[in-house]
């Protein structure tokens, strides 16, 4: 459960020599991701494993999770990413691990880190910017509130009450904090990437990582808010996740031989170089994501489009390899400077990428139940229903 066996581009040294970790490294969100796949196929033993290890291997004393560690739990990066101590949160809900000990010993204090520390992360689910992200929010709110579930259950009536408070609170001013009002992309208000503080009108400048410019925030796009149709926060629906998701299609989508592709950003500089050489950490060229259009399978699922949700898996389905593994990247163009690169196939970025894989396997669980089985209950229930009874 790595988040993957290869190696990005190549190159690197031996298995068996000292190195850093590079994508053989476990992820608290794509662990997270992987337990959701093995959920949905009905492997809870699994799921169960994924999260024993989040709690008894990489969880800090202060409740928190690393950026990302080695197998035995040993840290590796040194970021702090408010929605991998979020994600735990939910799964735990999801597994119905309401017991003393796991309250007491792990979901309580990452919950109460989550309380000190959230809104605000010093990297997004990306692991390049600080600041206040629509994404890590929505796991943010999602794990209270699925703790304060767990709470409850242990008869911890003051942690519940607090952990609902403050994910109210968020909820409520999630939109005044990370959509802008006066951006130059459309009229009217629409989600930003990030904003490196609550304000999204104030023309703050975001540098892209690995040499891709310097822009005003308002500029930068991403579809990280379909998280909050995910996570139950919000109805696909609401008329900023739709304005929102006009201006990503418009910005960062490409329609490739096999389907819809999206970037993870405009002006990402995560991939190849416009020559096609290997990314070396500058001046490359953000290729499509394929999981992103797993993502936005889980929307049209949402939102009750199978037809739409089928279409996407199909996608996915196109964007594997003979090896039926799915990449990080494919390209995202019909020219190609070398003949390895294929409109609509993998890059040399990292294959097979579990978080892709899991996309993958819960997009098509979720298009056959006819809605999306990780949604947690309680957080629908409480921002869509109206309902405080889950």
């Amino acid at each position: 459960m790595i988040a993957s066996p290869s190696i990005p581009w190549g190159g690197g040294p031996n298995a068996n020599e000292n190195s850093l970790s590079g994508y053989h490294a476990v992820w608290a969100r794509d662990l997270y991701q992987v337990a959701t796949a093995f959920h949905a196929m009905g492997d809870r033993a699994s799921a169960n494993r994924a999260l024993d290890y989040l709690f008894e291997r990489q969880q800090k004393p202060d409740g928190s999770f690393p950026q990302n560690s080695w197998v035995d739990g040993r840290p590796v990066g040194g970021g702090l990413q408010m929605d991998e101590t979020a994600f735990p949160l939910v799964l735990a809900y999801q597994l119905q691990r309401a017991d003393r000990n796991t309250w007491l010993k792990h979901i309580k204090p990452a919950a109460d880190f989550i309380l000190r520390k959230g809104p605000y992360t010093e990297q997004e689910r990306w692991e390049e910017k600080a600041g206040y992200s629509p994404a890590t929010i929505a796991a943010e709110i999602a794990g209270l509130v699925c703790a304060a579930r767990i709470a409850a259950l242990n008869d911890d009536r003051q942690s519940a009450q607090t952990y609902l408070m403050k994910a109210d609170s968020w909820a409520s001013s999630l939109d005044r904090w990370t959509a802008t009002s006066n951006g130059p992309l459309a009229r009217g208000n629409y989600y930003l990437r990030i904003t490196e503080n609550d304000s999204p009108n104030d023309g703050g400048k975001i540098e892209i990582n690995s040499g891709g410019g310097t822009y005003d925030e308002r500029e930068i796009v991403d579809a990280g808010f379909l998280e909050l149709v995910r996570l139950g926060i919000k109805r696909p629906e609401d008329p900023l996740i739709v304005r929102s998701l006009a201006i990503v299609d418009r910005l960062i989508k490409v329609e490739t031989p096999g389907g819809s592709g999206w970037y993870r950003y405009n002006h990402d500089a995560y991939g190849e170089r416009p020559n096609g050489s290997d990314y070396d950490g500058r001046k490359g060229v953000g290729r499509l994501w394929t999981l992103l259009t797993g993502e936005r399978g889980e929307y049209d699922v949402a939102r009750g489009d199978l037809v739409a949700a089928r279409k996407q898996l199909d996608a996915m389905m196109a964007f594997a390899n003979d090896g039926l593994m799915i990449p990080e990247q494919v390209w995202d163009r019909k020219e190609s400077p070398r003949p390895e690169f294929r409109f609509g196939e993998g890059t040399g970025s990292a294959t097979p990428l579990a978080w892709s894989m899991a996309q993958f396997i819960r997009l098509a669980v979720n298009v056959k139940q006819g809605h999306n089985v990780e949604t947690p209950n309680a957080v629908a229930a409480r921002y869509l229903h109206g309902s405080t009874n889950h």
